[in-house]
This record gives C-alpha cells, sequence and structure tokens, in this order.
C-alpha cells in the first residue's frame, strides 16, 4: 500500500498538469459553499461575482455582468456585507487549509481577493519630467530614455512598464505605459503610436480603441474607463493605473499614477518599489551595484539632500539613472509594448542619457520662489512641491496635485433587481474615431451607426471600422496636447502604415494560446464574455530586434 498510494498520487497531478479541465472542475467543486454563500445574499449578482471568481482563478473570461453597476469583481466583493464577508473569509481560509496540490494556486488568489477588501491601497506615481513617489515614500528624479518595469507582481497577474523618451539632453517624459491586466494587455501612447492610427492613445490586445461609453469590460475582469483626457485602468483584483495626458513644447506625456494593495499578500517590485513599508530600501539594485552609502536617506527634493554638494547630487542621480534603471529595463521578450515592423524595446533605448543632471542647486532663489507661487496656485502642497518647483522651473510644466484614490464602489448602493439585466461592450467600438483630445466623457454609440464607412466632417478623413483593414486616404496627423505657455511648435509625426491591425514588432507569430497570464497578456488572454462586442486580437508578433 505505502508503494501504491504515491504511484496514484503521482498519476493524478500527472493527470491535472495534462488536462488542466480537471483540476478546474475539482476548484469549482471546492468553491461550492463559497458560491453558496454569495448567491444567498444576491441570487443575480452574487452568481455572477462567485462565477468571476472561478473563472478569474482558472485563468478564463469571466462571465458577462447580469446587472446594472459597472464594476470590478473586487468592488463587487467589497459591497457584499460584512457578516456575509466575513463568513466567505472563513470558508476561504478553510479551502486555502485543505487545498489539494492542483488547487493551491486558486485558493491562494481567492485569499489575496478577500483579504483587499477591508485593508487601505498604496498609491505610487510618476510625474513631470519625471519624478517618482515609491509605493513606500520615497522620492526621486528620474532621467533616463528607454522602457521601464514601473511596477509587477510576482504572480503575474500585474504589470505597468513606462517608456521615456527624451524631450532635450537633459529632461525626458512618459510617452507610452503599457499593462498586463490579469491577462490583458492595455497600453496607452501618447506619442510614436505604432500603427497608422494617430487619432487614438488606446490599445486593448493590439487593436486600436476608441471608447463610445464611459466604460469598457476587459475579457478578464478588468474595465477601462476615460474622461477629461485621463483613462483610468482597473484590475480585476483592485489595482489601479491612472494616466492623465499632458503636454510639453512639442511633446504629449503622461502622468501616471499606480494603486494597489499591499495587503495582499502579493510580493511587488519595479521603480515604484517593494511596497514593504520601508522607504529606504527602494532604490536597492538587488546586484552587487548598491547606491551610494552616503545617499542612503534618498529622497527626491529632501533637505538632507540638499544640503550635500551639487557635485554629490549628481552622481547620486547618476546611479540611479545608470544602474538602477539597468536592473528594471526590459526585454524584447518581456516587453507588454506594441511596435512598428522592425522595431523593439532597443529602439527606445538609450544608456547614454542624460548629458547632464540638472538639480535643485542648480535654480536661484528667484527661480524658485516664482515656481513654488505657481506650483500653490496649481493646488501642489507637501512633498510633492520640490517636484513640482523642478518641473515649472526648468520645463514651464505646471503641477497637478497627487491625484485621489480611486474607489468605484464609494457611496454605491446595491439596490434590489428583479431578474438579471445584461450589461455588456454594445456602444464600443474598434475605430479610429478621435476622442481623447475632447473633455468630458464620450457617449455610447448605437450599434447600427458601427457598420460600414463614416465621414468625419471636420477632419475629413475616413472612420475605419472593424471590417475595414485600413484607410485609404492619409491618416490625420497627431498633435500634441498643448499646455500653457507653448514653448516650440508643435512637430507632427508622420503616419505609419498598418501592418495586419498593428503588431508588436516584424518577425514570426508565436504560439497564440498562452497557457500562463505572463504569456497571456501578449495574445488577446482568452475569449470575449458572449454578448460582449468582441477585441479583436492579433497574432502574437515576437519584436523585432531594431
Amino acid at each position: 500500500m505505502k508503494q501504491i498510494f504515491p504511484t496514484v498520487f503521482g498519476l493524478m497531478l500527472t493527470f491535472s498538469i495534462i488536462n488542466p479541465s480537471w483540476s478546474q472542475d475539482r476548484f469549482a467543486e471546492e468553491f461550492a459553499p463559497v458560491k453558496k454563500e454569495l448567491t444567498d445574499w444576491d441570487p443575480v449578482r452574487g452568481e455572477w461575482l462567485a462565477n468571476s471568481m472561478v473563472a478569474m482563478a482558472n485563468h478564463e473570461a469571466i462571465p458577462t455582468r447580469s446587472f446594472p453597476e459597472n464594476l470590478t469583481p473586487l468592488d463587487m466583493l467589497r459591497l457584499v456585507p460584512r457578516v456575509n464577508q466575513d463568513a466567505i473569509r472563513e470558508q476561504i481560509n478553510g479551502g486555502q487549509r485543505n487545498a489539494s496540490e492542483t488547487t493551491a494556486t486558486q485558493w491562494q488568489l481567492m485569499y489575496s481577493m478577500i483579504n483587499r477588501t477591508n485593508c487601505s491601497p498604496r498609491q505610487g506615481r510618476s510625474y513631470g519630467d519625471p519624478h517618482l513617489s515609491s509605493f513606500d515614500g520615497a522620492r526621486y528624479s528620474f532621467q533616463t530614455v528607454g522602457e521601464f518595469v514601473m511596477a509587477r507582481s510576482r504572480s503575474g497577474r500585474f504589470e505597468v512598464q513606462a517608456r521615456q523618451q527624451a524631450q532635450s539632453d537633459d529632461f525626458s517624459l512618459n510617452t507610452a505605459i503599457a499593462m498586463n491586466v490579469d491577462g490583458d494587455r492595455v497600453a496607452i501612447y501618447g506619442m510614436n503610436k505604432p500603427d497608422n492610427n494617430s487619432q487614438t492613445a488606446l490599445r486593448i490586445n493590439g487593436e486600436a480603441m476608441t471608447m463610445m461609453r464611459d466604460v469598457y469590460f476587459l475579457p478578464h475582469g478588468g474595465t477601462v474607463r476615460y474622461s477629461n483626457r485621463a483613462y483610468t485602468i482597473t484590475w480585476p483584483t483592485g489595482e489601479v493605473v491612472t494616466t492623465e495626458m499632458r503636454g510639453s513644447g512639442f511633446m504629449t506625456f503622461m502622468n501616471v499614477s499606480v494603486q494597489i494593495y499591499p495587503c495582499s499578500g502579493e510580493q511587488y517590485e519595479g521603480l515604484l518599489g517593494n511596497a514593504n513599508g520601508i522607504d529606504r530600501d527602494d532604490f536597492d539594485t538587488g546586484t552587487s551595484i548598491n547606491r551610494p552609502a552616503y545617499m542612503s536617506f534618498s529622497s527626491f527634493g529632501n533637505d538632507q539632500m540638499q544640503q550635500v554638494s551639487n557635485q554629490m547630487e549628481r552622481e547620486y542621480l547618476a546611479f540611479l539613472a545608470r544602474d538602477f534603471a539597468r536592473v528594471w529595463r526590459i526585454t524584447p521578450e518581456t516587453s507588454l509594448f506594441d511596435y512598428t515592423p522592425g522595431e523593439s524595446t532597443l529602439t527606445y533605448t538609450d544608456e547614454t542619457f542624460p548629458r547632464v543632471h540638472r538639480t535643485m542647486n542648480d535654480l536661484t532663489p528667484n527661480q524658485r520662489t516664482t515656481a513654488r507661487k505657481a506650483c500653490e496656485e496649481n493646488g501642489v502642497s507637501g512633498e510633492d512641491m520640490n517636484g513640482c518647483i523642478y518641473d515649472m522651473a526648468y520645463l514651464n510644466i505646471p503641477g497637478t496635485p497627487r491625484p485621489p484614490i480611486q474607489d468605484q464602489t464609494n457611496g454605491l448602493a446595491l439596490g434590489r433587481i428583479d431578474g438579471t439585466v445584461r450589461n455588456d461592450n454594445n456602444g464600443v467600438v474598434i475605430n479610429p474615431v478621435k476622442q481623447e483630445r475632447g473633455e468630458g466623457t464620450p457617449q455610447a454609440q448605437p450599434l447600427g451607426q458601427q457598420q460600414g464607412v463614416e465621414r468625419n466632417a471636420q477632419q475629413e478623413e475616413k472612420v475605419v471600422t472593424p471590417q475595414t483593414q485600413q484607410s485609404q486616404e492619409r491618416p490625420a496627423q497627431e498633435k500634441p496636447i498643448q499646455e500653457k505657455p507653448v514653448q516650440e511648435k508643435p512637430v507632427q509625426e508622420k503616419p505609419i502604415q498598418i501592418i495586419n491591425g498593428g503588431g508588436r514588432g516584424s518577425g514570426t507569430p508565436t504560439n497564440t494560446n498562452p497557457t500562463t497570464p505572463a504569456q497571456q497578456n501578449r495574445g488577446g488572454g482568452g475569449t470575449a464574455p458572449a454578448g460582449t462586442t468582441p477585441v479583436k486580437t492579433t497574432p502574437t508578433i515576437k519584436p523585432g530586434k531594431g
């Protein structure tokens, strides 16, 4: 018997690996008590939430929402009454303790989600030219050119990458952000659109997307919102990224805030630190190269830093731009960005940048005073003041206050619903209708208007629908969003020919049916829920070598 049991167990484990559906069915059975608790609370919303949590655990597309609220699974879980949450927490704890080898990972996600319902999120930022504020409150200037991991979780469900491009020899700006939203790849481009569509910044799973209503549902449970030049992307597990479009000279750039849950049990890493509550270790490289010892306090604009010599501060900034940056540079294999044929992350890399490190000590007292006054008038205060002074004095970029923590459930009360209400992506269409330059929230477009080719009277160009590969007319050239005052005349980009709906560079298509979250974020990550307007996906293209 002692010899038979390991053999039987081994066969069971092997079978679960060869046939993942067996593991998925097993988890659904183990999750049944939680599902009952949720459906007892609300037969409609509770059943959707339970089925969505199982789908998330199995890396599948979640079901279509059957209620009017535009919520993610974690949003809905947070609205479950506390007494029900406590019962669910107890069931999840028991499920995790008794989990089999094949369902341990699924239960770990459930444990992480229920923990997020009763703790506060934490925010990190990259703003201006740019200044970074870590999840633990460390602040520093990061003048670099290239594409970097801003933040990611080791579970593979969450990642944010940033592209920084040079405005001059000594200043750079965030011009693009790419994300793995639990298996869906979302990117926002302020400059250098990866296809011939210069009229929208948003790409979802490689396709240009125009928001035609206030929210778009991602297949794996996340949401995308757009309002007043800002995109807000919410993960099904609650993380939030907000990108605010801005202008400086001839460039369109973005301020980016990233919101995570440090209580989730996730391990975070990247430019924004590890979210362990300790700010002084956020800039360790994890290699034999460590930051200068005399800068151990490492806080951009800190009074202590201003007391050291200008040369010492420049040495520290050089360490950040060289050694620290090198740790978090992405590779062609790990990139989440879209590229034109022949390009890759190497196209956007310049390790010799910046040519000169500018510091606060280089500013005159009058420059500081004038910039501080402008920052105060824009509502900037506290620890963000020095970054704002730097931006105003050097680049005339007006400061913006730290954005509030995003909570879609704030003030929301769930009323009783009789029956189900189909809530999907009707009114959202993949086409290049111009949108992010305007103000306010775009309205839904009736489905009957989504077919065929329409004429935009203001721009005199063709609007490409999903049925059309590309317009026969020249795309409108993009113009940067201008802040006042404008320093230089806008520079227009040349349109780029789109290949197969916009790819990730030249090369040979790879496996389009990935089995892990990290792989899913490249190829569209699953099938859209029934009844939604599907996001057209393209074969995963291996980025070119530049």
